[in-house]
């Protein structure tokens, strides 16, 4: 993987739950406990724009693929933060298959 198209710094946020001051359950996103930080190359796809990968075709509304280095602790339950836009993870591929990059299939919403 070149390193050069890496060049947005995204923070990786969960949707978890928290407590508040009273001890209430509140559902909120929190940056990863651990190594929320990383390097991502972000392209804008065009609307309706499909994603292939080994015959499988991702039918989800794709704004933009977020290529990253690989690694494991990444979901659907998950967005990507990058310089205050929001991007859901709607998919996560390992195009290779060999553990060295993902492709993460991403919608911007707006909050």
């Amino acid at each position: 993987m070149r390193i050069g198209p890496l060049r947005h710094r995204v923070t990786i946020e969960a949707f978890t739950a928290i407590q508040d001051e009273y001890g209430e359950p509140i559902e909120t996103w929190a940056d990863l406990p651990t190594n929320p930080h990383m390097w991502a190359e972000i392209q804008s796809k065009a609307a309706g724009e499909r994603f292939v990968s080994g015959g499988e075709q991702v039918q989800a509304a794709v704004s933009h693929t977020v290529t990253i280095r690989y690694r494991t602790d990444l979901t659907v339950h998950m967005r990507l933060l990058d310089r205050g836009r929001y991007l859901m993870i709607e998919n996560v591929v390992d195009v290779s298959g060999q553990g060295r990059e993902l492709v993460l299939m991403c919608s911007e919403v707006q909050l």
